[in-house]
């Protein structure tokens, strides 16, 4: 009988122990599946989100950054750039040396030059200041996938909506801001070629420090 007991009693533990073994491990946390709590949003992919709107147009701005931002640490110094002499028959060597060893500052005078210009044209400011809305808006909605817009019965593609509103943002800007943009254009070159002219040409040590092509 005491036998028939033990036997009984280590078979229910042997049982006991298998169901144990195979049964499911506790999940401990969040799965991954499970949904976020109120307020939090974003993916695990280990990049910090956005807090503003300020981040959204830094972050959307920094790969151009990276690509474009060295031609700014080729700025020659500003008091190299204003010192100016009389030509001593050397003006087509001037020129050819200027142009190239200042092109980065040249094209900040124009850039300089064409915001002034539009700031102090309201017509030019209220233009702007729309399409700047207007693409704001427009790629935070294009990032949509459920977004969908139909030209003709064909519906357009992110790349091809993209393609549409900046040809007519172009032709917005050629119509309105043309004027303006043409304007500065000529005086900044007139301004660039009496600066190519008059300038003396830059110590041999100093073109051969930084010498980049033309853009």
């Amino acid at each position: 009988s005491s036998h028939l007991k033990l036997k009984y009693l280590s078979s229910e533990l042997t049982h006991r122990h298998r169901n144990a073994m195979a049964a499911e491990p506790e999940v401990v946390g969040v799965t991954v599946d499970a949904a976020l709590p109120e307020g939090v949003e974003g993916t695990m992919d280990g990049v910090k989100p956005a807090k503003n709107k300020v981040e959204e147009i830094k972050k959307a701005l920094a790969p151009y950054r990276e690509k474009y931002g060295h031609y700014l640490a080729k700025i020659r110094p500003w008091r190299e750039f204003i010192r100016l002499s009389k030509p001593e028959g050397d003006i087509s060597k001037r020129l050819e040396v200027n142009l190239t060893h200042y092109q980065i500052n040249y094209a900040a005078i124009f850039l300089v030059q064409m915001l002034i210009a539009i700031v102090t044209n309201p017509k030019c400011l209220i233009v702007m200041s729309v399409l700047a809305v207007v693409w704001m808006g427009f790629l935070k909605k294009n990032d949509d996938p459920n977004w969908q817009v139909s030209v003709g019965g064909m519906d357009l593609g992110k790349t091809q909506r993209w393609m549409v509103l900046s040809a007519t943002t172009a032709i917005v800007l050629l119509c309105v801001v043309g004027q303006v943009f043409f304007s500065a254009a000529f005086f900044c070159a007139i301004l660039v070629v009496l600066h190519g002219v008059l300038h003396p040409i830059p110590d041999a040590d100093t073109q051969e420090e930084e010498e980049y092509p033309m853009i």
